[in-house]
């Protein structure tokens, strides 16, 4: 094999690494995305749902409030 031949095979398969190297890399960042949209998304959800149950707390705190004042106001009658 002569000396030209050999630095195209060389540079073929020097091409064919990086290429798979790149495409390695691409696939990488497209994992790591899509870790960073789910991860995104359950801190979203788990938001919600503690904001939803505070609502609901809100809800139940009010209800024995009022229960409250109506019991006082039938002790005091």
């Amino acid at each position: 094999m002569s000396q030209t031949e050999q630095n195209a095979k060389s540079q073929t398969e020097s091409g064919k690494q990086a290429e798979a190297e790149k495409r390695a890399s691409t696939l990488v960042d497209a994992l790591f995305d899509i870790g960073l949209s789910w991860a995104d998304f359950g801190v979203g959800q788990g938001r919600r749902a503690l904001e939803q149950s505070a609502k609901k707390l809100e809800k139940a705190a009010q209800a024995l409030s009022d229960l409250q004042h109506r019991l006082r106001k039938d002790q005091a009658a």
